[in-house]
């Protein structure tokens, strides 16, 4: 079975539970207020029923706080499947300079780049002129074999897919 079939099927579960134990709670309410029972039955039954009851809002509670846990362990997980991703990402682009032969002033405008930055926004980061950001970008697309940042993002993720479809063969 399935991490999100479990969480859904301990959700709804404590949903059902909790939602029938409060309708037979505001049914004896109302028959304990006005002295209209849906049924009639000794006090004992009534009792009985109190106690089924809570113990429904217990079991309901239960299932409700266990499904927010098995939700809280997916997020955990998937938070750190997507850090090696972004891990294993940036290693490629890494790789990726090295084959190019970038520089690491290079490196980080390449990164910034590709982050989408514009030239003044990676001037103004790198606290240098726009004239040495582009002469970077262009010595970057020289190295790269490519004309825009475009062209640099789509090499890139060219080279993931190559390097993704290696490894997995």
């Amino acid at each position: 079975m399935g991490k999100k079939r479990e969480t859904d099927i301990a959700f709804n579960a404590g949903v059902v539970v909790y939602v029938a134990s409060a309708l037979v709670f505001l049914s004896e309410l109302i028959g304990e207020i006005s002295g209209y029972y849906l049924f009639t039955a000794s006090w004992l039954v009534h009792e009985i029923i109190a106690i089924v009851t809570f113990l429904g809002f217990f079991v309901g509670g239960l299932l409700i706080w266990h499904s927010y846990r098995l939700i809280q362990r997916n997020y955990r997980e998937m938070q750190q499947v997507l850090r090696s991703a972004q891990g294993e990402f940036f290693e490629m682009l890494n790789l990726q300079f090295d084959r190019w032969e970038l520089s690491e002033a290079e490196r980080d405008v390449a990164l910034l780049t590709v982050k989408g930055m514009s030239v003044n926004e990676i001037a103004e980061l790198r606290n240098t002129s726009v004239g040495t950001i582009k002469s970077q970008n262009n010595s970057i697309y020289r190295k790269a074999d490519v004309k825009s940042r475009t062209q640099l993002l789509g090499k890139l993720i060219d080279q993931l897919l190559v390097d993704t479809a290696l490894l997995t063969s």
